[in-house]
């Protein structure tokens, strides 16, 4: 994960027995304030580590967990940039370490307590970078012999997260998609691949898309 300009000195793992244990209370943060501290544990079952994370006096089950290639981590990071400290518990789901998950649970100053947050949590291989406000994600390997991957950028408007930018390459194209002056994502490059003819060349697009959609088919169950 990429937290660029930041010296992130609040990484925490923790390895338990079996049930749940050894009870990890938060308490400081380098980017945002923190307003309240934060309760997570962890248990190990087999090669797999799960979470909990303690909202008022209940404590709820986190959805990612780690797989084979080491422990979860608890990081209080600023990450929709209001100046909370929000928590983000990420860790990989594969053994060969591509593939990392991501729990993000905002600061929520009017209720003052943490609310998981979906958009952010179902990006892959999710990354904040702090310094320039950038938020990114995607597959870097999803199949054709590690010919196929995506990209995505985000950013946060009026507490929003809208997606700015795709770059895409299945087994026979490449799509670059761009946002728009009405904040539509269209298509702007368009690019058969291994066709055989050396001489392609790329098909400009300015129609709108339907960008969840064409995005869905480059998704896995699993996201």
């Amino acid at each position: 994960m990429k937290l660029t300009a930041l010296s992130l000195s609040l990484l925490l793992s923790l390895i338990s027995t079996s049930a749940y244990g050894g009870t990890l209370h938060l308490e400081k943060a380098v980017t945002g304030k923190v307003r309240q501290a934060a309760d997570i544990r962890y248990a190990n079952h087999d090669e797999k580590q799960t979470y909990q994370l303690k909202i008022g006096k209940q404590w709820l089950n986190g959805s990612c967990s780690s797989s084979g290639t080491g422990n979860l981590h608890a990081l209080l990071v600023d990450m929709n940039f209001d100046g909370h400290a929000d928590l983000w518990v990420t860790g990989y789901t594969d053994s060969q370490g591509r593939i990392r998950c991501s729990d993000v649970w905002l600061w929520d100053a009017s209720a003052k307590k943490y609310s998981f947050n979906k958009p952010l949590s179902v990006i892959p291989n999710l990354d904040i970078r702090i310094a320039g406000q950038g938020i990114e994600g995607g597959i870097p390997n999803c199949g054709c012999a590690a010919q196929c991957f995506y990209e995505d950028s985000y950013t946060w408007r009026a507490d929003k997260l809208i997606a700015t930018a795709r770059r895409e390459q299945d087994c026979e194209r490449y799509r670059e998609y761009r946002l728009n002056e009405k904040n539509d994502l269209i298509i702007v490059r368009d690019e058969i691949i291994d066709n055989g003819n050396p001489g392609q060349q790329a098909i400009e697009k300015t129609n709108v898309v339907d960008w969840q959609r064409q995005a869905q088919t480059m998704r896995k169950s699993w996201e």
